[in-house]
């Protein structure tokens, strides 16, 4: 920060500290009021004295050397001792004395009217050193003992207050008998009395000590919450630093306004000691706190004196007595003043170089000086006034505050950090996702062929060739799980599993699962077993997910076990189903045995490698599902993975029936999605047949790897498709000339041209309705789909891709394709010239999009669609009007459209007077509104408002669409409708003002002005716009 920006922020913060105690200090003066005189007060003619307390300030009778009441209570003459003193008064400097040390008495005359109050109090804040106090004669209070003699001195000087009932005295005689034996510096009245009736009186003392206390509360505030930080934290030393120095604060305010020594009786040399053991140690503390905050900035050097100085400050407040200690009280107040300096010194050069945030420190410091130099100020003064803490209160906040910006600035910092974090480990998922879709796909390409070759050559080949086939199915299906963890990882931090639970047969997976994992015990002394019982109860559960669960757990097992036994096991407990599996491994450490829940946990002392995902997917699969899983192993002996699973409802038990063949049983798991085709492809051929054209459907195909190309041969392989295949996003886009095709399929992951690309340049020369588009993509997240419809494509299919769904999408895909190209040729004449290409092709982009994210919306759309296009062709616009109610039904299809595309970007008013039932033109409104909307509002980033608004004017009906948009000037408006339509047959503004002026003699009225909006009306006759539909 800038040196001339701190003097301003200091110089401003001064002023304000000043305003405001100057502020406090005229609020809460006296107004003038009468002082004493050759030792008399009189009060009588004082009305404010029902309202304020005053300072016995003036001029007193003082006898020095001389108690004038001694012990029998009466007052002995002695006029020829008499001094008149000013009071506060100091015996050092007074008269002839230059010592504080000895005894003598005050005496003041006080005249007041009985009539003002019976009751009046004196309080009295500092006479030193100790002090009785007679009222007419007779003794009322006293503090420590004043005596003559130093042997039966006692010395206490504390704050008390005396009151004083009066029956019909008008005169009060005071008398004030003050010994000091102690202080070298002060003796006598050293500040002001204070003098009032008891309840103004009461009000100042009350007023006085809580502004003392609740600045007191606030100062521990910040030094408790400080000290518990520093407990619970991690034991910054700033902070139980910091939370010293305020309990110094408090100390030390305390006893400066002698509030201390009126609570709690201590003796006069450790009221002196606690003084200046709180100043000496708030400034060491003062002083370590900037220390530790800003080590850069601090010499050690000058800091190890300073330490050993104060340890020997300490130590001789504490062994010497009081009278020594006051003697000393300049070098107490100088150490006590170096770190202040020392530490603005500091903080100063910390903000001009280091931190900007150091300035709050600084005004802290200034501050907190400023406070001392205004107690200076006051003492040298005499100026009496309530105590004024804020400024210390102001200097303990900006500490504080700093201390609150930095935390908020290693926040950021941690905020910061874990969104790097986040991003890392987002790119670390991204990959691993990345590689699993690389690794699917030589899988994805045996299981379709070998699948397809299966039902192909079902006739020809033998028993064993088909069990070996489907062998390759059944081992390809499983160990892709290996990858499928991977992307069921992200479907666990979307959010996206769903657990659909019946009644599963626990017997029945466990051997499945078995005869999938049997390969891997070939080479090994491994023995599979499954000893849940064949009768055991039926479990709620979802069968695929518990296919996963148990194939993972199992994988696991084998995979870590050389030799001996792999077995599961299953119990009731708690009506809920226990199933262990149990092997005879290698083990866990104790060490890694909490962790190996966690995500990409593994031992380091492994090398079978894997991605450490399948146990943390197992237990939270089996969360889902209501259970817990837990895990017990020994080192070198093996391990025990229990989970459990709540038991069926079904009250009866059911046979379970185990399949001869193992192999069999794992086509029907529907969990594995995979890429192969389904068994019953045969079944439902007839029914696609049914729905396919009977011209055949011309694909393109695109993929970097030949055996996928291979695979989609082989689905489409029937006389219904003519498939072309390509490897190279290029060669695809130079094939799409001379031909005509149906529907490109392409893979989203190629070299030098993604999918994605192909796609957007595909869309520069064919629609969306005239080259479907469908993309193959290992992802499923939104935002894949998104960006997939984002450039263009109409549908998509996840890999590894079922046989069945591929052709139903490219049946539905094509079949949109050939029905909208014969109705578009039909209808081309009006169509074309009524509804813009690009508006169908965004509002299919819009049901694309919806589809697959709201099917009300995208049903309501639809909806929406229809009713446009049918009010648009419909044989009543050939007409030359239409009921003003079919117009708006139009237009109301039309925004609700267009509302759906640019969503908050457009908003719509509609401002109709009821009861309005007149015949305009057909398509007059509509094309007005989207002429608003495209080109006044969407034109801008942030859109704008239309508003339709139709007004009965009694023999006319006005009708206006009010845009706030982009404007236009002049010469902008003027073509519009003064230009020839020549060979154009749109439905424009030119169109609907000769259409209006045909019918009515007046057209178009536009009111443009740049950049604030559009204003296009016309209106209509009442009478004679009833109309004939066929006029």
């Amino acid at each position: 920060m800038s040196i001339r920006k701190i003097i301003f922020i200091v110089t401003a913060f001064l002023v304000i500290l000043t305003f405001f105690r100057l502020l406090w200090l005229n609020f809460y003066t006296v107004p003038a009021h009468p002082r004493a005189l050759h030792g008399e007060l009189d009060l009588r003619n004082w009305e404010s004295i029902t309202e304020y307390s005053i300072p016995l300030d003036g001029e007193w009778e003082y006898y020095p050397g001389l108690f004038i009441i001694q012990d029998n209570d009466e007052l002995h003459s002695t006029n020829e001792k008499r001094e008149y003193v000013q009071v506060p008064h100091n015996w050092k400097g007074s008269g002839d004395s230059s010592s504080t040390y000895g005894f003598g008495s005050y005496r003041l005359r006080i005249k007041v009217d009985p009539l003002q109050g019976k009751t009046y109090g004196i309080r009295i804040l500092n006479i030193s050193n100790s002090s009785e106090i007679y009222v007419n004669g007779k003794l009322l209070a006293q503090s420590g003992a004043p005596s003559q003699e130093k042997q039966t001195y006692k010395p206490l000087n504390s704050p008390y207050t005396v009151y004083l009932p009066l029956e019909k005295e008008e005169e009060i005689d005071l008398v004030i008998q003050v010994a000091n034996y102690d202080d070298p510096l002060n003796g006598g009245i050293v500040r002001s009395l204070k003098f009032g009736l008891e309840g103004p009186l009461r009000e100042n003392i009350n007023f006085s000590t809580g502004i003392v206390l609740i600045a007191c509360v606030i100062y521990m505030i910040h030094s408790l919450y400080s000290f518990i930080l520093f407990l619970v934290g991690d034991r910054d030393k700033r902070l139980l630093y910091f939370s010293l120095m305020i309990l110094c604060v408090v100390i030390g305010t305390l006893s400066g306004e002698r509030l201390l020594l009126e609570w709690f009786p201590i003796n006069f040399d450790w009221s002196i000691k606690v003084i200046y053991l709180s100043a000496i140690a708030g400034g060491y503390f003062l002083l370590q706190c900037i220390r530790q905050q800003l080590p850069g900035m601090f010499r050690t050097k000058l800091f190890t004196p300073y330490v050993s100085s104060c340890g020997l400050l300490v130590l001789l407040i504490l062994f010497l007595p009081a009278t020594y200690n006051i003697k000393l009280t300049l070098v107490y107040t100088i150490v006590m003043l170096i770190p202040c300096f020392l530490a603005l010194l500091i903080v100063y050069r910390a903000t001009t170089k280091i931190d900007k945030d150091s300035i709050f420190l600084l005004l802290a410091g200034v501050a907190a000086i400023g406070s001392l130099i205004w107690l200076v100020i006051i003492m040298v003064l005499q100026i009496e006034m309530i105590s004024y803490p804020f400024d210390l209160m102001i200097a303990t906040i900006c500490f504080a505050t700093y201390w609150f910006k930095k935390y908020f600035h290693v926040l950021d910092d941690s905020q910061s950090l874990t969104k790097k974090l986040q991003e890392a480990a987002k790119q670390k998922d991204e990959f691993l996702l990345t590689v699993a879709h690389e690794m699917r796909n030589p899988l994805h390409g045996i299981l379709n062929i070998s699948q397809a070759v299966k039902e192909r050559e079902k006739d020809s080949l033998g028993k064993k060739s088909i069990q070996d086939m489907e062998l390759i199915n059944t081992v390809g299906r499983h160990m892709s799980l290996l990858l499928n963890d991977l992307l069921e990882l992200e479907r666990f931090k979307e959010n996206r599993i769903m657990i659909q639970t019946r009644d599963v047969s626990l017997h029945s997976v466990v051997e499945v699962v078995m005869s999938m994992l049997r390969f891997m015990t070939e080479g090994k002394p491994i023995e599979l077993v499954n000893r849940v019982p064949k009768d055991f109860p039926y479990v709620s559960a979802d069968e695929n997910r518990l296919n996963q669960i148990l194939f993972n757990l199992l994988y696991n097992s084998i995979k870590y076990t050389h030799d001996g036994e792999v077995s599961v096991h299953a119990s009731i407990k708690d009506n809920m189903a226990r199933i262990s599996v149990r092997d005879t491994g290698i083990g866990i450490d104790e060490d890694f045995l909490s962790k190996v829940f966690e995500l990409y946990a593994q031992a380091p002392s492994l090398m079978e490698g894997g991605f450490g995902l399948g146990l943390s997917i197992c237990k939270q699969l089996v969360e889902l599902h209501g259970g817990n899983m837990k895990v017990q192993s020994t080192l070198g002996e093996g391990s025990v993975f229990t989970f459990t699973l709540k038991l069926s409802n079904t009250s009866t038990q059911r046979e379970v029936e185990i399949n001869s063949e193992p192999m069999e049983g794992v086509k029907q798991q529907n969990a594995i999605q995979e890429v192969a085709v389904s068994s019953d492809l045969d079944n439902r051929r007839d029914a696609v047949h049914q729905n396919m054209m009977f011209l055949p459907i011309r694909i393109l195909a695109v993929d970097d790897d030949p055996v996928n190309l291979k695979v989609l041969e082989s689905i489409f392989e029937t006389d219904q498709y003519y498939i072309y295949t390509t490897t190279s996003g290029q060669n695809a886009l130079s094939m799409l000339y001379g031909r005509e095709w149906d529907l490109v399929i392409a893979d989203v992951m190629m070299p030098n041209m993604s999918g994605y690309e192909l796609t957007s340049l595909i869309r520069e020369q064919y629609s969306i309705l005239e080259l479907p588009i469908l993309l193959l993509t290992a992802y499923n997240r939104v935002e894949d789909i998104e960006a997939g419809f984002q450039v263009g494509a109409n549908d998509y299919v996840t890999k590894p891709v079922n046989a069945l769904e591929l052709k139903s999408r490219v049946q539905s895909l094509t079949n949109l394709k050939k029905s909208v190209s014969e109705r578009l040729r039909l209808e081309a004449a009006w169509l074309q010239a009524q509804i813009k290409p690009h508006f169908i092709i965004n509002t299919f982009n819009s049901i694309a999009a919806l589809s697959r994210i709201n099917l009300d919306r995208m049903d309501t759309l639809i909806h929406e669609l229809s009713t446009y296009i049918r009010l648009s062709i419909d044989s009543q616009n050939t007409h030359g009007v239409a009921p003003l109610s079919y117009e708006l039904e139009l237009v109301r299809s039309y925004l609700f459209i267009q509302k759906e595309r640019f969503g908050e970007r457009l908003r719509i008013v509609w401002e109709l007077d009821e009861g309005i039932e007149i015949d305009i033109p057909p398509l007059t409104i509509q094309p007005l509104v989207e002429n608003a909307i495209h080109h006044g509002l969407m034109t801008r980033i942030q859109g704008g408002e239309v508003c339709i608004c139709i007004k009965d004017k009694e023999e006319k009906v006005e009708i206006s669409i009010i845009d706030n948009g982009i404007g236009m000037n002049l010469e902008t408006i003027n073509p519009l409708i003064d230009r020839r339509l020549d060979k154009q047959s749109g439905i424009g503004l030119l169109n609907t003002d000769r259409r209006l002026k045909q019918l009515f003699g007046q057209g178009l009225i536009i009111n443009s002005k740049l950049g604030e909006g559009t204003t296009i009306s016309f209106t209509v006759p009442k009478t004679g716009s009833k109309l004939h539909f066929n006029e």
